[in-house]
């Protein structure tokens, strides 16, 4: 496999056919043994792309733009080399919806449907309508940093926020301070982006089911800016949330959650708990600029964890405090030793899973 050090080359679409295209999923976006779905949420994006630009390259004036991702993942994805086959289950002038399904090989050699999902792409500079302002605002104010002045993270009337360059350039302001995730070993996508998040809630109890973090994006430790290309990515990464439910491994207090000290000491051992998502959906509500952003801020809240399985809603903002993408999941927590288990063939590519 061909080293590569930025996430364009990471998520490169190659033509086989009209309809058939490849990609290589990478060791590094991977969660254990299993490449990040985020990550693989981001290939198909491109694949969308790729496929109206390659095969209808008239379509939607030439420039497609996802603006809704439905995604199941019915087995695990492996590292290494990986076909998408495109069906146009409709082409048209506003909208176009794609069905893309991710397969590989299974040990027995036989091909093994991994994803699916839909895809509506439209170009959002031609699109028409009313627009109306809702008025929305996140359900609690973002935690604030010590003073600085602006309209963040839906807080009206100049409310004070995060500083986002003393983010970059200390590392902390006011409550708002590096998380470092850990495990880092086992969970290489992570290492892709820098997380900040608040020491304490804010929010009291009633909110303890949510999370929140300002994010720039580093692939292979350089700053990268965000783009709709890798909103897939962040749109399932939230390093804070997972924390809570590794809190054991803290049990002696002294390397809390998210510190440089727990990271260290965790670096290379396997978490307790591994999060397959199982569904994945994501709405595109603005095109970020070509050149992209450097942060980009996400509220995550859980509502019902039972029986390990989660539902997960997750609103993206940018620094202006509008609304860039929404998303929601279904994810499940198992023992990560099924990460790890060993991948079976029966010869017809519908082999056993683990999840």
């Amino acid at each position: 496999m061909t080293a590569v050090n930025r996430f364009e080359d990471a998520t490169a679409v190659t033509p086989l056919s009209s309809h058939t295209y490849t990609a290589t999923l990478r060791l590094e976006w991977c969660i254990g043994t299993v490449p990040h779905g985020g990550y693989v949420t981001s290939i198909f994006h491109n694949v969308a792309v790729t496929h109206l630009k390659h095969t209808h390259p008239t379509l939607h004036s030439g420039a497609p733009h996802p603006i809704t991702i439905h995604l199941t993942f019915l087995r695990r994805t492996e590292a290494g080399p990986a076909t998408f086959t495109v069906q146009d289950t409709k082409l048209g002038s506003r909208t176009s919806i794609l069905h893309i399904t991710l397969s590989q090989l299974d040990p027995d050699g036989a091909v093994r449907d991994e994803a699916a999902g839909y895809i509506t792409v439209s170009n959002f500079d031609q699109e028409e309508g009313p627009t109306m302002n809702t008025g929305y605002e996140l359900s609690a104010v973002p935690v604030r940093g010590p003073g600085d002045l602006a309209v963040v993270g839906g807080v009206r009337g100049g409310a004070p926020t995060v500083d986002l360059a003393r983010l970059a350039r200390d590392g902390r302001d006011g409550d708002w301070e590096r998380f470092h995730v850990a495990f880092a070993t086992m969970r290489k996508a992570s290492q892709h982006a820098e997380f900040y998040t608040p020491r304490r809630s804010g929010m009291g109890e009633t909110y303890a089911g949510v999370v929140e973090q300002w994010a720039r994006f580093k692939p292979y430790g350089l700053i990268e800016r965000w783009t709709d290309a890798s909103l897939g990515y962040l749109a399932d990464m939230f390093p804070m949330m997972l924390a809570t439910f590794d809190r054991k491994q803290w049990a002696d207090g002294v390397t809390a959650p998210g510190s440089a000290a727990a990271a260290e000491s965790s670096s290379d051992k396997v978490a307790r708990y591994w999060y397959p998502t199982v569904l994945l959906n994501i709405e595109f509500k603005k095109k970020l600029p070509a050149e992209g952003v450097e942060w980009l801020y996400s509220r995550v809240q859980t509502k019902v964890l039972r029986d390990g399985r989660m539902d997960l809603d997750l609103v993206v903002l940018d620094e202006q405090g509008e609304v860039v993408a929404l998303s929601n999941h279904v994810a499940l927590i198992v023992d990560a030793r099924r990460n790890f288990d060993q991948r079976k063939g029966n010869g017809n590519g519908n082999g056993a899973t683990k999840i």
